[in-house]
């Protein structure tokens, strides 16, 4: 059985203070969610039926070694983890399309990288204990510093645009978290969707 909407409680964990958290904040809150962002990953006071991890990536500003800070994280949350017969709990990474490579910003491709590689792992431990983990990877929204960047040096190529008509914002990367964290995908875990408007059919060769 699962407990009622009103009664989830979100845990958003936002070291580089970002404005794509913010949205998502609100958003969640909007779905009756009690949400509580912290800069730095507070204790729980009860059960957490949704935790998101923001670590900066898309905003250019990420914090040394993310994907070790995400399994630090998940370690001191489990004991507040959902049960499966609560309806478990939701994990949900929000990372950057640059884990496919792009020249100019390297240590970003790693840390998204290893931030994706953590997560898989993660929904591998604790897919019997009713919690998912999946991640949200996306390309810099409107407003991120990374939107503005030049040519990398010595290369052909251009950031990465969307297909669609319209850029990524951030209020996309929300809707898409607020997806993962919704009782309807429980049945979803190790997954990365990339919420990039078709930017990942094309290689970091693209122009």
């Amino acid at each position: 059985m699962t407990h009622p909407i009103a009664a989830r409680r979100a845990l958003i964990w936002d070291p580089a203070g970002t404005a794509t958290a913010s949205t998502i904040s609100a958003r969640l809150k909007s779905a009756g969610y009690h949400t509580d962002t912290h800069a730095v990953l507070a204790a729980p006071t009860g059960p957490v039926d949704g935790f998101v991890y923001e670590p900066g990536l898309l905003d250019g500003r990420p914090m040394r070694n993310s994907a070790e800070r995400l399994l630090t994280a998940v370690s001191r949350l489990e004991p507040f983890l959902r049960a499966p017969e609560d309806g478990g709990s939701r994990i949900v990474i929000v990372a950057s399309r640059d884990n496919l490579g792009w020249p100019s910003r390297p240590e970003l491709a790693a840390q998204s990288g290893a931030i994706i590689s953590a997560a898989r792992s993660l929904a591998l431990q604790l897919g019997r204990t009713g919690t998912t983990v999946n991640v949200v990877s996306a390309l810099p929204p409107e407003g991120s510093l990374l939107r503005d960047a030049e040519r990398p040096e010595n290369t052909h190529l251009y950031e990465p645009e969307a297909l669609t008509p319209q850029p990524v914002t951030v209020g996309d990367i929300a809707e898409t978290v607020a997806f993962f964290l919704d009782p309807r995908s429980g049945y979803i875990t190790g997954q990365v969707l990339n919420c990039c408007g078709g930017a990942s059919l094309l290689s970091s060769l693209s122009v």
